[in-house]
């Protein structure tokens, strides 16, 4: 089983950007810059600089909480919705389970099931927590 770069990679400035904007689209809740850094494994400082990037184009808003900076997308932004389905087809659960999956040996089909299965069908809901996937093959 192979797979290749996610189909809309090159829309997005680099591969840091399109996982943090999976990060922030993806899940209802803010995140902090530390806790986005620690999630794409990326230094704080080079998250901080692609944050601030993002809110001054208008697709994240921050706020202090303390000194916290709290970072969530910008629902005011009439292209929010648009965007979260482009990075929910590049950098969502589907994508990331190909590219985990891609090298294992004996495996012949991945699927994804359950919530997920229905939020990419189209059906309306919150993202889900967790992804439920089936496996097939001799692994």
């Amino acid at each position: 089983m192979r797979t290749s770069a996610p189909p809309l990679l090159a829309i997005f400035r680099s591969r840091l950007q399109g996982d943090l904007l999976a990060r922030i689209m993806l899940q209802p809740d803010s995140l902090t810059v530390t806790a986005l850094a620690k999630a794409v494994s990326a230094p704080v400082p080079t998250v901080h600089r692609e944050v601030a990037r993002l809110e001054d184009a208008g697709l994240l808003a921050t706020r202090r909480v303390g000194r916290a900076r709290l970072v969530s997308a910008n629902e005011a932004n009439p292209a929010t919705p648009a965007l979260r389905e482009l990075v929910l087809v590049s950098f969502g659960p589907r994508q990331v389970i190909a590219e985990e999956f891609a090298e294992l040996p004996g495996v012949k089909k991945v699927s994804i099931f359950g919530s997920w299965a229905s939020r990419y069908a189209g059906e309306a809901g919150r993202m889900p927590g967790d992804v439920d996937v089936l496996v097939v093959g001799d692994v």
